[in-house]
């Protein structure tokens, strides 16, 4: 193989590799990118998911774990984001220590859907832990769904 047929073959490897599937949010609209950036532009990590119409991303700031899902328009529909147990509210304290005990609780969450507040906790049980979802005054929501 002479000089030139190697180097034809290293520059096609070259500019095959050069596709935009190595760019991570090649298929994320500009608009989810740059409100996602916008409003978190300390976050590192960040993972996108395509959901049916919305986006969810996952992602990290000062190693507190988040997520938010956005609409294709570049609305925040909500987020949550990891917190320790003494940001919670003094009533969602009170109604978790009385109905599970402090040391049963585990990854306390806040969670907003549009201007509502919630917060989700996991209950350690013995084989399989349960999912609570509480509002701000501290009442137990069972309408609301837990957010993995």
């Amino acid at each position: 193989m002479n000089l030139r047929s190697l180097f034809l073959l290293l520059l096609s490897i070259f500019l095959l590799s050069c596709d935009n599937d190595d760019y991570p949010y090649a298929k994320v609209p500009s608009v989810v990118r740059n409100a996602f950036w916008t409003q978190y532009p300390d976050a590192t990590d960040a993972k996108f998911i395509q959901l049916d119409e919305n986006y969810e991303v996952e992602f990290e700031i000062d190693e507190e774990d988040g997520s938010a899902v956005i609409s294709p328009s570049g609305n925040i529909v909500k987020e949550k984001r990891e917190i320790e147990w003494n940001d919670l509210p003094a009533e969602v304290q009170e109604t978790l220590r009385k109905t599970y005990g402090q040391k049963k609780i585990e990854d306390p969450e806040r969670v907003r859907i549009g201007e509502e507040i919630h917060y989700q906790v996991e209950v350690s049980r013995f084989f399989i832990d349960d999912e609570i979802v509480l509002t701000a005054a501290g009442k137990i929501d069972t309408n609301l769904n837990y957010w993995k």
